[in-house]
């Protein structure tokens, strides 16, 4: 297997935990722990990039932003969906109700797309 996409695949896997523990994001103090655990592999994601040879990016290196735009996405869906439906949106390929197919698929896009447009239009200007 080739060192990129198992880079990718362990950077997937605090997404992974953070999707199922999503209860617990919405305490301040978890939410902060997991900000800096994303910036931590942020970090460990563009070390990896600028030591690399290729000169194309590197899919490790949008794997590592994942955590964080999860976050993000996370924070901003979830207080605009609890402010309207007065409950907590699930998150999964069944949900229980049929508006929170809308949430999934906000959440699922948005991870996988968010990295390369913010390589494209923040980072690609410096």
């Amino acid at each position: 297997m080739n060192s990129d996409i198992l880079l990718y695949l362990i950077f997937i896997i605090p997404v992974v935990i953070a999707g199922i523990q999503k209860e617990k994001l919405n305490q301040k103090k978890t939410f902060i722990i997991w900000i800096l655990i994303s910036f931590l592999l942020i970090i460990i994601g563009i070390l990896i990039e600028d030591n690399s040879n290729n000169e194309l990016r590197s899919l490790s290196y949008f794997g590592s932003q994942m955590l964080f735009f999860f976050l993000i996405l996370h924070k901003i869906t979830r207080n605009i969906y609890f402010k309207i439906f007065k409950r907590e949106p699930e998150l999964g390929k069944y949900p229980k109700h049929k508006i929170d197919y809308i949430y999934t698929l906000i959440m699922t896009i948005g991870v996988a797309i968010l990295p390369f447009l913010a390589d494209q239009y923040i980072f690609k200007k410096f």
